[in-house]
């Protein structure tokens, strides 16, 4: 049967209505077998929580500093009007075969193909890490790259059929004034601040014992987690969020309304978000609209209307799986139900879209672009369903780019860029690490990417597109130019827009564009007499940048204290003749910068100081110790440096990431104050002394401390 109903049919309860009423025996770890993984895991940097007691316990002396993300939500303006038709806010809920997989750790591993990472991240509002846990905190390199694309996270809060102590989340005292206090909800806000992310998703799939219910008793918990994580009690609290999944009502029962209505209005406005289930029709859209008119405290936007991804896959004729459209939704038709919610101007949460790399997984990427952008799907391509063609369409007019809200990149004041995807290759010395494996995860390095090229302006004479390459080990991106029909060596000219921005143009920032080493081989016989530039956009006008780049930072234009940047791209200007057909490289970029840093008046001085090399037992079956590099910084921050808009981490301060060499090998780009060495390096090492060297980079790609030594392996 596992064949025929695939891993979601198995690992989801919230897509069975009746799985609480007969609940399955837990025939899975041990208890002292799920401690031991806890262990292990803790050293990917995963954070989980499987009983109530593991909760109640928890402080937060018990984390390992790798298990927290460092990265701050760098989040500009809400979202951009994008012609005509109304934008759709898109949350993620990211459940992919139970999650917490080796590619998603800190450390970089070997894979032999590439797994899920979203690559739209503009077009997301929130990311909610799902996993079949009681309490699943996402891994900080989710979170790492999420919060530098702009992006919320949430962990989920999961209460299953076979969940023990339920009623233990109700637990309150009172004070002398008689308020009630929950240290579930104080622990749960508590987690969520120390790990770095920005709240949870409540989904119960349990009605709770009667003895211990009451519809007020949770309503008073959740309004107090919300208070706790600081939802929208001051600016600084932004992007803080609350979500309650439309499984328990306020009748004590599991029973999945597909809407908004008076069985969990209540939940939800004390949340001030909901997720719906994913089996709404249209009556369901429209009448929760009316509800969030009359309530006042639940706004529109605030309510997610589920689309289940896998509905479109062949399932088990008992227990159909239906999203919107009834035929055929789901799959490569998400963005028609997308669609749909922007009619009534409300939210959208897509269930599971790692789909396209787990139901295909040796075509994943080319399965994304085809929900999300409309793409076609490989010639002869095969899945389990048998009939793919036909199961799978495409869908060129509804993709879900055409009504997803877009958010700018950056945040007010810094956009950095080095075009890192989540899986790069190493060469040489480098690849000794991974096995001789061409690819390695690196998920938490995924950088801010380009806007997809399609929905760039209709082309002329000359398409100008992007694609991201592998370039000495590290990424770049590449601007191509593909002749359409023949110009005769005419003068021609294209933008090809990269980012959508909103950053004051008022002086008090510098761009700077670093050119890929390899650009001068791009100049060719039909490039030479072309000016190639980087162009940016403001509320008075557009302004270039020509080639050739520069790393040296260049101010941006100074004018009238109210203009904004609005966007930056690519321009390409001059004569121009090529074969029909042809494409030419015209321009490589390793990075992009736009940074307060030139208008301070005191750059402060940092140094990475400490650094140690500490051996570590473990309880890891073969092995019997790790070895850490730890490290400290050190520097003085004056109050210019968050005024200006430079950005701060809770965790290693200024710097955003440190680099970490041994013996002249890149080992790893880390997160952290300290960083596992890989077996492999210890071996290889092992009764000598050699150099090892850690830099660390701010958030604005610039080099603000190395400390080099000689340590004893």
């Amino acid at each position: 049967m596992a064949h025929l109903l695939g891993w979601k049919d198995i690992l989801r309860p919230i897509r069975d209505g009746y799985r609480h009423l007969f609940p399955t025996p837990d025939t899975g770890p041990t208890p002292e077998e799920r401690r031991r993984q806890r262990q292990v895991d803790r050293l990917k940097g995963f954070a989980y929580f499987d009983t109530f007691e593991q909760l109640e316990s928890w402080k937060e002396d018990d984390s390992d500093p790798l298990q927290r993300a460092n990265t701050p939500l760098l989040r500009g303006t809400d979202g951009i009007e994008r012609g005509g038709v109304v934008k759709v806010p898109v949350l993620l809920i990211h459940d992919y075969s139970g999650n917490y997989h080796d590619y998603e750790s800190i450390n970089a591993v070997d894979v032999d193909r590439e797994f899920y990472s979203c690559e739209y991240l503009q077009f997301v509002d929130t990311f909610i890490y799902f996993s079949h846990k009681l309490a699943c905190v996402p891994p900080p390199t989710w979170v790492n790259l999420l919060h530098r694309n702009g992006v919320e996270v949430l962990g989920t809060l999961l209460i299953e059929p076979q969940t023990e102590g339920s009623e233990r989340l109700l637990q309150h005292t009172f004070d002398q004034a008689g308020e009630m206090h929950f240290p579930m909800a104080k622990k749960l806000a508590s987690i969520a601040t120390h790990f770095g992310f920005d709240g949870w998703l409540v989904n119960i799939e349990k009605p709770f014992p009667s003895e211990s219910w009451s519809a007020k008793l949770l309503e008073a918990f959740l309004l107090q987690l919300k208070a706790n994580l600081g939802v929208g009690l001051d600016p600084k609290s932004a992007g803080k969020r609350l979500i309650w999944y439309d499984a328990l009502t306020t009748s004590n029962k599991i029973s999945y309304q597909n809407q908004v209505n008076n069985s969990n209005m209540d939940f939800a406005c004390a949340c001030s978000n909901i997720l719906t289930n994913y089996c709404w029709k249209d009556i369901d859209v429209s009448e929760s609209l009316k509800w969030s008119l009359y309530s006042k405290l639940l706004p529109k936007g605030n309510i997610y209307f589920g689309v289940d991804v896998w509905a479109q896959n062949k399932s088990d004729f008992r227990h159909p799986r239906v999203t919107w459209p009834e035929v055929g939704g789901g799959g490569t038709n998400t963005g028609m139900a997308v669609r749909k919610i922007a009619d009534y101007c409300l939210s959208v949460g897509i269930f599971a879209p790692a789909w396209s790399f787990e139901h295909f997984p040796d075509h994943g990427r080319h399965l994304e672009r085809a929900v999300w952008e409309g793409e076609s799907l490989p010639d002869n391509i095969q899945c389990s369903c048998g009939d793919c063609e036909f199961r799978h369409p495409l869908n060129r007019e509804w993709p879900i780019l055409r009504t997803a809200k877009e958010r700018v990149a950056g945040s007010e004041h810094l956009f950095y860029t080095d075009f890192s995807r989540a899986f790069g290759t190493y060469r040489e010395k480098a690849s000794d690490r991974f096995d001789g494996h061409d690819i390695h995860a690196q998920l938490g390095q995924q950088s801010v990417l380009p806007r997809p090229a399609i929905l760039a302006p209709v082309p002329g004479a000359v398409t100008l597109s992007h694609r991201i390459e592998n370039e000495q080990n590290s990424h770049i991106l590449v601007i191509t130019a593909t002749q359409n029909r023949p110009t005769d060596s005419e003068t021609i000219e294209e933008h090809l827009p990269l980012y959508k921005l909103d950053m004051p143009a008022d002086g008090s920032l510098h761009l700077s564009a670093v050119p890929s080493p390899t650009s001068p081989s791009y100049i060719t016989p039909q490039t030479k007499d072309a000016v190639i530039s980087i162009y940016f956009k403001t509320t008075q006008g557009t302004h270039y940048l020509p080639s050739p780049l520069s790393s040296d930072p260049q101010r941006l234009i100074d004018q009238a204290p109210n203009a904004r940047i609005r966007e930056l791209g690519v321009h390409l200007k001059g004569p121009w003749g090529a074969p029909v057909g042809e494409t030419v490289r015209v321009l490589g970029i390793r990075d992009i910068c736009i940074t307060p840093r030139f208008t301070l008046h005191h750059i402060p001085v940092f140094e990475i100081v400490d650094l140690k090399l500490v051996q570590c037992g473990q309880e890891q079956g073969e092995e019997d110790h790790i070895v850490r590099l730890t490290w400290k910084t050190e520097g003085v921050l004056g109050s210019e440096w968050a005024d200006k808009g430079m950005v701060l981490s809770h965790v290693t301060g200024p710097m955003a990431w440190f680099v970490v060499r041994v013996g002249g090998v890149v080992v790893g780009r880390v997160y952290a104050l300290e960083c596992i060495l890989d077996k492999k390096v210890v071996e290889a090492h092992a009764g000598q002394e050699v150099e090892v060297e850690v830099t660390g980079f701010g958030f604005d790609g610039y080099k603000l401390a190395e400390k080099k030594s000689m340590l004893q392996l």
